[in-house]
């Protein structure tokens, strides 16, 4: 599964996460390093949690809190996450119930992290879209998150997960099979709610995101009802919804905040330094050539040669047909291309230029040599070269 061992860690580098909009709050000052607890004690706090029930609710928390120090509060999270919150969303309330009555806010703040922490290696991992066991645990872990937050009108704050961005990487990455079952997981748990219940205006902004993801990303039947089946907890109709419009100016916006960002101190017109490609590619064939007397040398051109405005040639000639609509919609990919066009531009065709005047006058003196070695008269053969 995708939680680990303990649903802890990073499933990769955060360059590798496909889903940048989910942040774990960093580690609670418990006073002390964590650590786990004896194996003696593992199992007696365990045990506790396995026979938890409504009617002895008071007494088991009464064993567990005897035995729960700070420095077990990690391990203890953990388990809750992979053994209980993940599997078991029949016993939801009971848990909570049993984690309010431990009245412990450090406790509390530990168990959000470690929730979040397995929600985003479920959501990065390479094996969720493709395993429903998976799927069920992130679906889980999701009303989970709604119940410990949500429901209990606590906010999910932004900086840890901003659900908008999250649908919008999600369909930018073709991963919507795992981010729209759980942000309608949590968003349910909204019903609870005397705060975030409609019209609550976050809620409805992220609603807003699912209309339009309902109405322009022809989502598979699975995910259409996953958003009709979080209306009807909200008594809300998904046309009744006004969607927004921030998914159609989310295709390649990454690529372009990237490109921008690395073309920023690029120059037009020219400026591309010394391009000395041609140099370089016929060196070798001029030093051959050098050994022969009267060897014509490779001529040494760079783009600052190009005199030509090729922006304003590209910008009146060029035309697209596939790539307008994106052009049209991100004109910085324009000048982007553009860019990159011109440059390929000065820093290839010197070298075809260099060469293709090497190869010309190479080929003009072998002939005239060939042509004229009997010739007794120089003025002729002088006339031939002009010719």
């Amino acid at each position: 599964s995708g939680l680990g061992p303990y649903g802890a860690g990073d499933s990769g580098t955060a360059a590798s996460h496909v889903f940048q909009s989910i942040r774990p709050s960093p580690l609670p000052d418990l006073g002390e390093p964590c650590t786990e607890p004896s194996e003696d004690a593992k199992d007696k706090i365990q045990f506790a949690v396995n026979n938890l029930a409504r009617n002895n609710l008071s007494e088991k928390t009464g064993e567990v809190d005897k035995m729960l120090q700070p420095k077990y509060f990690i391990w203890f999270s953990q388990d809750i996450m992979v053994k209980r919150a993940s599997q078991e969303p029949n016993y939801h309330a009971l848990y909570l119930q049993f984690v309010e009555a431990l009245n412990r806010p450090d406790l509390t703040r530990c168990i959000l992290r470690e929730t979040l922490v397995s929600i985003s290696r479920l959501l990065n991992a390479e094996t969720t879209p493709g395993s429903s066991r998976d799927q069920g645990y992130l679906k889980n872990l999701g009303a989970w998150l709604g119940g410990i937050t949500l429901a209990r009108n606590l906010p999910i704050l932004r900086e840890n997960v901003s659900f908008k961005d999250l649908l919008c990487e999600g369909y930018n990455s073709n991963r919507l099979i795992v981010a729209i079952p759980f942000v309608c997981k949590v968003l349910e748990q909204a019903a609870r709610s005397t705060i975030f219940h409609p019209p609550n205006p976050w809620l409805m902004s992220i609603m807003g995101v699912l209309a339009e993801l309902y109405d322009t990303a022809n989502l598979k039947l699975k995910l259409t009802f996953e958003i009709e089946v979080l209306c009807k907890a909200l008594t809300l109709d998904v046309k009744d919804i006004q969607p927004t419009a921030i998914l159609g100016s989310q295709p390649m916006r990454g690529a372009v905040d990237a490109l921008t960002a690395d073309l920023a101190k690029a120059a037009i017109g020219g400026d591309t330094g010394d391009t000395r490609g041609p140099a370089g590619a016929g060196a070798p064939a001029a030093d051959a050539a050098g050994t022969l007397a009267g060897a014509v040398q490779m001529p040494v051109i760079n783009g600052a040669d190009i005199s030509v405005d090729i922006l304003g040639v590209l910008s009146q000639h060029a035309s697209f047909h596939t790539a307008e609509s994106l052009f049209a919609q991100q004109p910085t990919m324009k000048k982007i291309f553009y860019m990159l066009t011109e440059r390929m531009i000065r820093e290839i065709i010197p070298i075809h230029v260099a060469r293709s005047i090497y190869v010309a006058v190479s080929c003009t003196r072998d002939t005239i040599q060939k042509d004229f070695c009997g010739e007794p008269n120089e003025e002729n053969v002088h006339r031939a070269a002009q010719v």
